[in-house]
């Protein structure tokens, strides 16, 4: 399988699951911390959507301050329920064993946010999940890492029941104040300061059943779910490509912009797609066609919304750059579609 360019890390806006609820609840406004972190707003709906994970953890710091909730994470990880994986959650539900379930989400963990790296280990009496959060910076990592432990534990107890209780949850940073919002997730109070961010399982939970399994519907979600991997872009083309598409809405998709959310700067992103063969314009230019012919082929959407979809400021200059491009206009180009 091939490497994604390091820095160009994407994640499942799944990982947003409840956001756009608890930043209500506190008096603010969701979209409008989604627009200043680069987010669409679609992503506060559309689990599958794909979005930087830099803006991901950039957001939830924000929300935490901005709702005055230090534990914002940790409130939103006790919305997640094993579903929010998609299919991978399918499977993992139809392994023999935990041990075995915690395997496929280590395996496909990448699908679902590739700045977040599991590892499992394990000794003579206990085993380790361990979650690393990469490339948000030190200072953006704490309510990541709480999230995604906090989410991998109401994973465990979707799977083995509500009773279930890890051996000890660790955190690399430092205690909060408060820890009642952590004993109501976990059960147990966390240790901080630790060498890693994760959860400690008895070698009696990597062992035990689960109640739902059913191989053969593990061998049919898992060979669909290594289907859908074979599409997901790794080069730094298919990556700028799928930030592109994804900005072009908002009406301000420039180099600038897509390299803020790569987290890398502007040079690093036009030296990689020289490498592969292109630039940002013309990369550009060649996704706006391709959705421009997608969104084109429904005769109910104007020309005024296509526009409008592909960040154009007016269907004028739209037409313009339609007539650069194809070597005809809009309309002329949707009749010969019917």
């Amino acid at each position: 399988m091939t490497k994604r360019v390091p820095g160009f890390q994407l994640c499942r806006a799944a990982a947003l699951t409840g956001f756009a609820e608890l930043v209500r609840a506190r008096g603010q406004d969701p979209l409008r911390l989604a627009a200043e972190a680069g987010v669409p707003a679609a992503a506060l709906f559309d689990p599958d959507l794909k979005i930087p994970a830099s803006a991901v953890a950039w957001i939830l710091e924000a929300a935490a301050a901005r709702c005055l909730l230090p534990d914002f994470a940790i409130r939103l990880a006790e919305t997640r329920r094993l579903s929010n994986m998609g299919a991978v959650g399918l499977i993992a539900r139809e392994q023999p064993s935990l041990r075995k379930s915690l395997e496929v989400m280590v395996q496909y963990q990448w699908l679902q946010n590739e700045a977040l790296h599991a590892h499992i280990e394990e000794s003579a009496e206990i085993g380790v999940v361990r979650l690393d959060v990469v490339g948000a910076g030190p200072h953006r990592t704490r309510l990541a890492s709480e999230l995604a432990v906090g989410a991998l534990c109401r994973n465990v107890r979707a799977l083995l029941g509500e009773r279930w209780r890890p051996e000890a949850v660790c955190f690399a940073h430092a205690a909060p104040e408060d820890l009642a919002p952590y004993r109501r997730l976990f059960g147990v109070n966390p240790l901080f300061d630790q060498e890693f961010d994760g959860i400690v399982f008895t070698r009696a939970d990597f062992d035990a059943p689960i109640p739902s399994a059913d191989p053969a519907m593990a061998k049919e979600v898992a060979r669909y779910v290594d289907h859908l991997a074979q599409g997901v872009g790794h080069s730094a083309r298919e990556t700028v490509g799928e930030l592109i598409i994804l900005l072009l809405p908002t009406g301000v998709c420039n180099a600038d912009r897509v390299s803020r959310h790569l987290g890398v700067d502007r040079r690093t992103v036009h030296r990689r797609l020289v490498a592969e063969g292109t630039s940002f314009s013309e990369l550009m230019d060649q996704m706006r066609m391709e959705l421009a012919r997608s969104l084109m082929a429904n005769p109910r959407r104007s020309l005024a919304a296509v526009a409008e979809h592909l960040g154009f400021s007016g269907a004028s200059a739209f037409s313009h750059w339609f007539q650069r491009t194809h070597g005809c206009s809009p309309r002329a180009f949707r009749r010969t579609l019917s």
